[in-house]
């Protein structure tokens, strides 16, 4: 990975570019992706949905020609009329040392950090708001700011010496995530730092933050705003137990990712790999799809299977004798007791019907009386199913 990663950006021009130190652009399905000059990827249409790539980076990299032409040198030395007037003579007097009479670009670069390591600045995320000459007042009064206020400052101090230069933002380091072992690179990362113009190398990298917090560029550490009352009431209470669910989440959440909107035909067949298919082909995914249903009808009758022995044996009891008693013409209601059916089949069928009233009466003993059972009887649920049988004939004639 990048030590600093330039971060995805959307060019004056429309086009949807991203930027890292790489001189060959990714391939992406539906996308026309090319290398431009200036270390940006570039798509032929706006990108307005997530989109995954692999790419290649370099943590020690040189980038542009030894020489530069008068248009792109006039570009990147420009400077806003009329503002910043004393940041402009501060860097005036400083080329005008005799040290720095005929030093190149580096050594005047140098000489910037050096000004700042020793000049009590302070790097913070609160520095307040600053005015319109805000390089002034950053540089010269307050000495306290951010990355950008650095690198900023850097940047018209060495277009000030007639030095190319410019600012580049980003992020700086990413964080392991320990469920699933994916690289995080969180918002907190964001950073700026510049790049300066060295005749005989190109584009060379100039971190003024590393200058006055070494920490947060060597180490990657992050500069945390102040809390404010609910997340420091939430951070209060277990900050290690906060740490964990947004592991969770965050893994949870690149998973969904990955295998839901990012699904695609080569998702598929790495999937297919995985499951030991040396060279995947579509019939290899047909097949393993209807494995797959197959697998989740066979999951599907299991869980019927288990969910219908799960009711209530008796309440299963009951419910086949209504079902046999309404086939016979007898109002059977789910609160009618076991008496009340039998006398109901007794008026219906007179004689005829005793044995399957005899029945009813007990199934009633035996599931209420002092020495009930603990399970239904099957033989009287059988016997029961074969007397209203017999007793269809009757039913239909009357």
């Amino acid at each position: 990975m990048c030590a600093s990663a330039r971060k995805r950006s959307r060019s004056k021009t429309g086009r949807s570019t991203a930027h890292c130190r790489s001189s060959t652009a990714p391939q992406i399905d539906g996308y026309t992706v090319r290398a431009v000059d200036d270390l940006q990827w570039a798509v032929e249409r706006p990108v307005f949905e997530r989109l995954r790539f692999r790419a290649e980076a370099h943590t020690r990299f040189h980038h542009g020609p030894a020489r530069t032409d008068a248009a792109l040198r006039e570009q990147n030395l420009q400077l806003p009329a009329n503002f910043n007037p004393r940041t402009l003579a501060w860097a005036e007097a400083l080329r005008s040392d005799p040290r720095y009479l005929m030093a190149d670009a580096s050594t005047l670069a140098n000489a910037v950090m050096l000004h700042i390591r020793r000049g009590e600045y302070t790097y913070t995320l609160a520095p307040g708001e600053y005015g319109t000459d805000a390089i002034d007042e950053f540089w010269l009064d307050r000495k306290a700011g951010f990355c950008e206020h650095f690198a900023a400052a850097f940047v018209v101090i060495m277009r000030a010496m007639d030095v190319p230069a410019r600012v580049v933002t980003g992020f700086q380091g990413a964080d392991l995530s320990p469920v699933d072992g994916y690289m995080v690179v969180r918002q907190s990362a964001a950073h700026a730092w510049a790049e300066y113009w060295q005749p005989g190398r190109g584009w060379v990298r100039a971190d003024p933050t590393a200058a006055v917090a070494p920490e947060r560029i060597v180490r990657s550490r992050r500069l945390a705003p102040t809390p404010g009352l609910v997340a420091g009431a939430i951070g209060a209470v277990s900050p290690e137990l906060m740490t964990e669910l947004r592991n969770a989440w965050e893994a949870l959440n690149n998973r969904w990712n990955q295998w839901v909107l990012n699904y695609s035909r080569g998702r598929q067949l790495d999937l297919l790999r995985d499951f030991g298919f040396a060279s995947p082909a579509w019939e290899d995914l047909a097949l393993l799809l209807v494995l797959a249903l197959s697998t989740l009808a066979l999951g599907a009758a299991a869980w019927a299977w288990w969910d219908r022995h799960r009711i209530d044996p008796w309440v299963r009891q009951r419910e086949q004798m209504l079902r046999r008693l309404r086939a016979l013409g007898i109002a059977a209601q789910p609160h009618d007791g076991a008496r009340t059916l039998a006398r109901r089949v007794r008026e219906r069928f007179g004689t005829e019907g005793d044995a399957l009233a005899a029945l009813l009466e007990a199934l009633e003993r035996q599931r209420y009386a002092t020495a009930a059972r603990t399970r239904p009887d099957h033989a009287l649920t059988r016997e029961f199913g074969a007397l209203a049988g017999r007793l269809a004939p009757h039913a239909a004639r009357g």
